[in-house]
């Protein structure tokens, strides 16, 4: 059985959960940064469940140090309906409320893509290999740049990416002093999505960051820019 590294200090969550956990995987549940660091230096799991708002130690620097231990784990995060933005990157998340069911389908996903199968969300395939974005028959090319900040939306679809989050994860810096370059790959990925006629959106969440929507899905946006136009591009 595969095996799951739980991160949580909430008796009441943890009671709810860990029954249909332990039908599917060994779970190993812990409390701390340190006796979770430790454990990942003596036995890997298949991925890393962190409960968010239980954790008393800074879950942003703990996912850092994890990345140096081993960059490819899978990182799960539960999220509180308080939590605006997400702590780190990850291979999927879940707001509460839910129910273990779905925190099992969820986490089954997170831990079935195969090696070499495209990234896929509601039919949308992302080909960043070769730098393309697919939908029904239909394709659009994308630069290096636009496929890796295609990659990391379709990481954890519906959440929202913070900018400073989202300029860490495709060009290396939390750097937010200057958003012109984010906002112009922004703009062009909203193009692709309507070159395909894909029923897919990038909202702007005003003064956080961008969230990625299924159309049949997205919640009314707050100050979208979906028709902004792009400052040149350097």
């Amino acid at each position: 059985m595969r095996h799951i590294l739980y991160l949580e200090r909430r008796r009441a969550i943890a009671k709810a959960l860990l029954p249909s956990l332990h039908q599917h995987y060994v779970v190993t549940m812990l409390g701390t940064r340190r006796d979770a660091l430790q454990h990942l230096e003596r036995h890997l799991p298949d991925i890393v469940l962190i409960d968010v708002a239980a954790m008393k130690f800074n879950v942003q620097r703990f996912c850092d140090d994890l990345r140096k231990i081993a960059p490819s784990l899978p990182i799960f995060l539960l999220l509180s309906e308080t939590i605006k933005e997400l702590p780190c990157a990850a291979n999927g998340s879940l707001r509460q409320p839910f129910t273990p069911r779905k925190l099992l389908y969820w986490l089954n996903r997170a831990l079935s893509q195969p090696e070499g199968q495209l990234p896929e969300w509601h039919g949308l395939q992302l080909d960043p290999q070769r730098g393309l974005l697919l939908w029904q028959e239909q394709q659009v090319p994308l630069t290096p740049k636009r496929a890796a900040l295609m990659q990391a939306f379709f990481k954890i679809p519906e959440e929202t990416w913070p900018r400073g989050r989202l300029m860490s994860e495709v060009w290396g810096t939390t750097y937010t002093g200057d958003t012109r370059t984010l906002e112009v790959h922004i703009y062009w990925l909203r193009r692709a999505l309507r070159q395909l006629d894909a029923p897919f959106k990038i909202e702007t969440r005003r003064g956080i960051g961008y969230r990625f929507v299924h159309l049949a899905e997205a919640a009314t946006p707050e100050g979208d820019d979906w028709d902004s136009r792009p400052t040149p591009e350097a």
